[in-house]
């Protein structure tokens, strides 16, 4: 990746060239995407459902307040 160039009260300055290379950093890799893979449920009875059905345990995943800003 092209380096960035700053000044001392500046914002770095991208080009086309380390604009690219930004993009190859930032975008996820296939073994970082892989938890689409699984078949999320988002019914909970469905879930226990399943999870009795396969013989399986539940991942329940549970929080209070904004996704961005979990309280």
């Amino acid at each position: 990746m092209a380096n960035l160039q700053t000044t001392s009260n500046s914002a770095p300055s991208v080009d086309a060239t380390s604009f690219r290379g930004l993009i190859d950093v930032l975008r996820p890799r296939p073994d970082e995407l892989r938890w689409r893979d699984i078949p999320w449920q988002t019914d909970l009875r469905e879930a226990c459902r399943l999870a009795a059905e396969e013989q399986k345990p539940i991942f329940l995943w549970a929080m209070n307040g904004n996704p961005l800003g979990c309280t």
